[in-house]
């Protein structure tokens, strides 16, 4: 007959397996703390799920201040948007409002605009200003960016490839 299970080490069992499965979802990149809840549930209990994501910030280990700066730096250096973009891909992982204001408080979208459009403008033919306006306008608006900082953009561009 199988031994009777000391519910204090299942519980623990279970919390280790949560907290393991939190820590290969955080080994292929940062994720905000929704991000890692939302990828527990189903799998672990609320409890275990608020254990593993408390003990995780408390190691430093789940920050979404950290966490939303990293994936701002990350957007600018590689694949540059604008700051609308950037803060609707933050809210739908999860990140408070606030903390991503803080993130994007100092982003220079005149900047990432410039280098979103750079390479794509290289690409288009200068011989009709037009058709470049329009096609580097629509790169630039599809990547979040608006209003003056698209326009000027644009216009900085179509000066520099047509001279």
């Amino acid at each position: 007959m199988p031994e009777p299970r000391n519910p204090a080490e299942d519980s623990n069992s279970t919390y280790q397996k949560a907290k393991n499965a939190a820590l290969r979802l955080l080994s292929y990149r940062s994720r905000s703390e929704k991000e890692v809840q939302r990828r527990l549930q189903g799998r672990f209990s609320a409890d275990v799920i608020d254990r593993t994501v408390s003990d995780l910030r408390r190691q430093g280990l789940l920050d979404d201040a950290a966490f939303a700066k990293e994936w701002r730096e990350q957007r600018e250096r590689f694949r540059p948007r604008g700051p609308a973009v950037i803060r609707q891909e933050l809210q739908k992982l999860g990140v408070d409002r606030e903390v991503i204001r803080e993130a994007l408080s100092d982003f220079d979208a005149s900047a990432n605009a410039y280098q979103a459009g750079s390479k794509y403008a290289a690409k288009l033919s200068v011989e009709d200003a037009n058709d470049f306006r329009r096609r580097l306008g629509g790169f630039l608006h599809r990547r979040g960016f608006e209003g003056d900082v698209l326009g000027q953009t644009v216009e900085q561009l179509w000066r520099e490839l047509a001279t």
